[in-house]
């Protein structure tokens, strides 16, 4: 695999000195301190820090492996489900077989969480994890490229600058993925780049284009059907990192940009791991078939099986009866009758703490899969 070297996950013989470099790597502990311990790192930094060396050391002493590493990090999802969900529910992968590897296409709303609990629900059910694709815009930080490569993730190279260095780019990371499902080795990608900040679940051509993109010559629906594509369908009652969204959301409306502060999709990955997220449900789909002619009718079937699996809790009920516009109000009074809505009191104290200049945005992101949902049930009619 000498041709996926600056892409790949780290391998077995390369565990121990990774885990040796973070463990002297002052920037994550330094990072790890201020997660843990934000108060006492801010009148202790030093004695904070040392500690977690010290305990970080214990932890992963002995981990020469990947599959020993990930124990650890089952250990930290189990910890981090326990403390920041309710109930996490999942079904489907009782269809899976062990044998088989799979491509699962993901709707994306948290840039480390939805991987995670894929991963924590195979290994709740004895399957092995997957390879990850992250977009190298993640590549900030020496310490966050070890974890996740680590972790089995691989990067999708998108900011390369050149068309013909960018078709390389693809080229690579489409072999790569395959070359993974060959070899046995299941696959997590998100359906489009980047989270859906705004709720609004969509696959992009552009991507099963990429995943086909080294097998171009071959014939489509089979080189389809091969992948074992299934549709993976994540729902979040809180986002925990709803204000973030909102307010780039907002700024995009706006100005049509936004600039992102140095180290926040770090602040975002961990807010989004550890904050609240009342229920959570993951749902997969159906495998895909080999009766597909274009990437797009691909990215149709994954849209339909990801919105037929979305759950809808009251939150997104109510924050569509609170939108003020047309389009909204009308879907509204098609679905109100059906909506359970409870005590908003709860959602009424969590728009609050948004800034008043973002909350429009803050609502349609959470009504959204209420419209995605409405409008895909409208189109299943009429086909």
């Amino acid at each position: 695999m000498g041709s996926f070297e600056d892409i790949r996950p780290y391998n077995d013989l390369e565990v121990a000195g990774v885990v040796s470099r973070l463990l002297r790597d002052k920037e994550f502990l330094r990072f790890i301190s201020k997660w843990q311990a934000p108060r006492l790192h801010r009148f202790a930094p030093r004695l904070v820090e040392m500690q977690v060396a010290h305990r970080l050391g214990r932890q992963l002493s002995g981990i020469t492996s990947i599959r020993s590493f990930q124990e650890i990090v089952a250990r930290a999802a189990k910890r981090l489900v326990e403390e920041s969900i309710i109930e996490f529910r999942y079904e489907g992968i009782d269809r899976l077989s062990q044998d088989e590897a799979y491509l699962f296409i993901s709707n994306h709303r948290d840039i480390a969480g939805d991987s995670m609990l894929l991963n924590y629900a195979l290994y709740l059910s004895g399957f092995d994890t997957v390879r990850i694709a992250v977009g190298d815009n993640l590549i900030q930080r020496q310490f966050a490229t070890d974890l996740m490569k680590l972790n089995k993730s691989f990067f999708i190279r998108r900011s390369i600058e050149g068309a013909r260095n960018l078709y390389k780019a693809l080229m690579q990371s489409s072999e790569y993925i395959r070359t993974s499902l060959r070899e046995g080795s299941s696959v997590w990608i998100a359906q489009s780049e980047g989270r859906a900040k705004n709720g609004v679940d969509q696959t992009d051509p552009a991507v099963i284009k990429m995943l086909n993109l080294c097998e171009r010559k071959s014939d489509f629906a089979e080189s389809i059907a091969a992948m074992k594509i299934v549709p993976m369908s994540l729902s979040y009652e809180f986002d925990p990192c709803d204000e973030m969204k909102a307010r780039e959301l907002t700024s995009m409306a706006l100005t049509g940009v936004y600039e992102k502060t140095d180290g926040e999709d770090l602040l975002s990955l961990v807010k989004g791991l550890a904050g609240f997220k009342g229920n959570v449900v993951l749902k997969l789909g159906e495998v895909l078939d080999g009766s597909f002619a274009t990437a797009e009718e691909v990215a149709q079937e994954v849209d339909r099986q990801v919105m037929d699996n979305f759950e809808l809790f009251p939150i997104n009920y109510w924050a569509l009866s609170q939108i003020q516009d047309s389009d909204y109000e009308k879907i509204w009074n098609q679905v109100r009758d059906k909506a359970a809505i409870g005590d908003p009191k709860d959602y009424e104290v969590r728009l609050e703490n948004c800034e008043a200049g973002h909350r429009q945005q803050w609502l349609k992101m959470y009504a959204n899969p209420v419209v995605n949902k409405f409008h895909m049930a409208a189109l299943s009619r009429c086909q």
